[in-house]
């Protein structure tokens, strides 16, 4: 952990403590006095804290956009194997398959085909070849994950705490943008998958939703035939989430275990029946139209990697300290709503007092369980080779929407807590501040992909060439070596074409950001090919994720012995 980041993690704990602390003090004052029908005076500062947390969303909000559309054109991949995903959807409009046995010529990422499909189909109809059909879906879906959650915590309390606390929600996920890598806008298809997920979990709600919720959430009454509605569209959204990555099965288990806690036998058997007629039926057809390959890459070769203890133990000392603040917020919060509710009696539950206040309420609550299967989802992913900053929005979303959603219920049932919610939102905003400049790439970092690219251009005048992390670079494209060091894991060995190619010495030249040394993963290109010049690159013109090439690695020329 850098110095910066552990005053940042110090920061947010020392908040979530003095904040949960006031927080606490608030609650118990409003619990002593008598309150008149119309609900509690809110605190004397709540007005303004409120208008400035909305303020600081706002402002926040308006920077991540600016980044978006000013990186959108950027003729180069952001993000470390963003070219090679472009090289998926070039597969695609060519007519070629995605899944086909590992050779030197292509194989794929370990990802379903949807996102691929998506930006193939926009690219067709923009007529653009370049990055821009991909970073327009990525920034398209987000925006659809902030209009989801808005709509989400909005119906969790009365107006007008629903809205302004759908507004926060919706604020934070945006001002996370930095701490969950930048990649709200890159080539990649987190964003795609998590609003997906989204929405599958906020239709569920919707279909479970008794009628005074429906009523007070949407303006209309649930119904059975309405409930079957919404459920049929959760699974579908589910569906289509997990044909864009797989990660999609922890949410459709989750969701179907809040189904059974809460006896809904007729939603959950219409909610299985069709998640697993689609996603058992998309995968025996992808199977079988690929020769059983799709199968390979989307399952066997993301299990072979197994768990790290050692990775999962970051989830917990780095990245879940960040998110102190509304922790924090959930705890107090939670726990004086539910005692509330029994110092007051039955009698005195409200729509905004959500009923799933006791443990195994919690687990029939579908907001409840979409957030734990996203915390679940991103402590797997953290802990999993290859798990960079990316795999936490998930779980940072759950956080966000619990939060967000029980702040909303607190502050229209305990109106004096206005003040002290208000001031742990900002201690968690304050605890995001990012540099938004630090985000775009400049003149430098374009240098640097363009001299890259001149190398590439120059070397293919004396053959093939393979660049082993970059895509889109050269002429005939190629696997990525976060594939092949994938699949060299579930093979324990270099695949067999692949070897053949390299004694063979098909390659005129390679380009690795790394020199090869004898006895590590790539051995072959060490004993078949020599390192003969290093380009020298010292800035990457990647502006996101890993920084390769840098510094400390640089981009190695090799050639045949």
């Amino acid at each position: 952990m850098t110095a910066a980041m552990l005053a940042r993690v110090a920061f947010a704990v020392a908040a979530a403590l003095s904040g949960g602390a006031l927080l606490k003090a608030s609650i118990a004052r409003d619990a002593g006095k008598t309150t008149s029908s119309t609900g509690p005076p809110e605190g004397r500062f709540t007005p303004w804290l409120r208008k400035i947390v909305l303020g600081w969303c706002a402002l926040w909000a308006l920077i991540w956009l600016a980044i978006a559309l000013a990186r959108a054109r950027y003729p180069f991949e952001l993000e470390w194997a963003g070219g090679a995903m472009r090289d998926h959807c070039e597969r695609i409009l060519a007519g070629k398959p995605l899944y086909i046995p590992p050779g030197p010529d292509w194989f794929p990422f370990e990802y379903p085909p949807l996102y691929f499909w998506m930006c193939a189909a926009l690219m067709r109809l923009l007529n653009d070849g370049t990055f821009l059909s991909m970073r327009l879906v990525s920034i398209v879906s987000t925006l659809g994950c902030a209009a989801v959650l808005y709509q989400w915590v909005r119906g969790s309390a009365r107006e007008p705490t629903g809205r302004t606390w759908g507004i926060v929600a919706a604020g934070i996920f945006l001002a996370t943008y930095r701490f969950t890598g930048a990649w709200y806008d890159i080539e990649r298809l987190d964003m795609l998958f998590l609003f997906l997920c989204l929405l599958g979990g906020y239709w569920l709600t919707r279909a479970t939703a008794k009628p005074d919720v429906a009523e007070h959430g949407e303006g209309e009454p649930n119904t059975s035939r309405r409930g079957v509605k919404w459920v049929i569209l959760s699974a579908v959204a589910f569906w289509l989430a997990f044909l864009t990555k797989q990660q999609t099965v922890l949410f459709l288990v989750g969701s179907a275990a809040a189904l059974l806690l809460g006896r809904r036998w007729r939603l959950l058997a219409i909610f299985a029946a069709t998640s697993a007629l689609l996603c058992v039926g998309s995968i025996a057809l992808l199977n079988r139209s690929s020769h059983g390959w799709f199968g390979y890459y989307c399952f066997r070769v993301p299990l072979a990697n197994g768990v790290r203890l050692n990775l999962a133990a970051q989830y917990f000392v780095t990245d879940l300290p960040l998110y102190a603040p509304l922790i924090a917020l959930i705890a107090v919060c939670a726990v004086a709503l539910r005692a509330k509710v029994h110092r007051d009696g039955p009698a005195s539950r409200t729509p905004i007092e959500n009923p799933s206040l006791s443990v195994r309420g919690c687990f029939e609550d579908p907001l409840i369980v979409w957030a734990a299967m996203g915390v679940c989802g991103s402590l797997l992913s953290r802990a999993h080779w290859g798990g960079d900053q990316n795999v936490l929005m998930a779980g940072f979303l759950g956080i966000i929407l619990v939060g967000c959603s029980v702040a909303a219920r607190a502050e229209a049932a305990m109106a004096r807590t206005g003040t002290p919610l208000f001031l742990l939102v900002l201690a968690q905003l304050v605890t995001l501040v990012y540099r938004p400049d630090a985000q775009v790439p400049g003149p430098a970092n374009r240098a640097a992909g363009e001299r890259y690219e001149s190398a590439v251009r120059n070397l293919e005048r004396y053959g093939e060439v393979l660049c082993l992390d970059h895509g889109a670079m050269t002429k005939v494209r190629h696997f990525h070596l976060m594939g092949l060091l994938d699949v060299i894991g579930t093979e324990k060995g270099l695949p067999t074409r692949i070897a053949n190619a390299l004694r063979s010495k098909r390659f005129a030249a390679i380009l690795t950001d790394a020199k090869p040394e004898p006895g590590g993963a790539l051995d072959e290109l060490v004993r078949d090919y020599v390192a003969t010049e290093c380009l020298r690159i010292e800035t990457p013109w990647i502006a996101t994720g890993f920084p390769t090439p840098s510094p400390g690695r640089q981009v190695w020329v090799l050639r045949r012995r």
